[in-house]
């Protein structure tokens, strides 16, 4: 019986060790996001297998006006035969925040290829272009 209360005891020892994060300060938000010191430009941005396929072998190929949209939380969308490359921007970033419902807040989407061009810096936000 006491080699019992022995294991139980080191059990218990073992989770008072355990060190856990600093909970965030006031004002800060509750959410964490991931930062990365270099950020991926052009297809390296694409951040699924899925993404970077439908990206090669439907966008690129499609008609013009498009655009690419994508979060940082996996969620994208393109379209594309638009009548102005401003509605490509719109309608992209439209369908990207549907599939985005859950982090968008967070995560928004933003643009990252208009017309088969890369835009800029992957910080573009939904104001850009429109």
């Amino acid at each position: 019986m006491r080699s019992g209360t022995f294991v139980v005891f080191v059990l218990l020892g073992g989770c008072a060790s355990v060190q856990h994060p600093a909970p965030p300060a006031k004002g800060d938000s509750a959410t964490p996001k991931a930062t990365f010191e270099v950020e991926a430009t052009g297809e390296a941005s694409l951040m699924t297998n899925q993404a970077l396929r439908s990206f090669r072998n439907q966008y690129l190929q499609a008609t013009e006006h498009k655009a690419f949209a994508q979060s940082d939380s996996g969620a994208w969308s393109w379209k594309s035969n638009r009548t102005t490359r401003e509605y490509a921007i719109m309608n992209a970033l439209i369908d990207c925040q549907k599939q985005n419902k859950r982090h968008e807040a967070a995560y928004p989407c933003k643009i990252l290829n208009v017309d088969g061009e890369w835009v800029g810096s992957h910080e573009t936000d939904r104001s850009e272009g429109l």
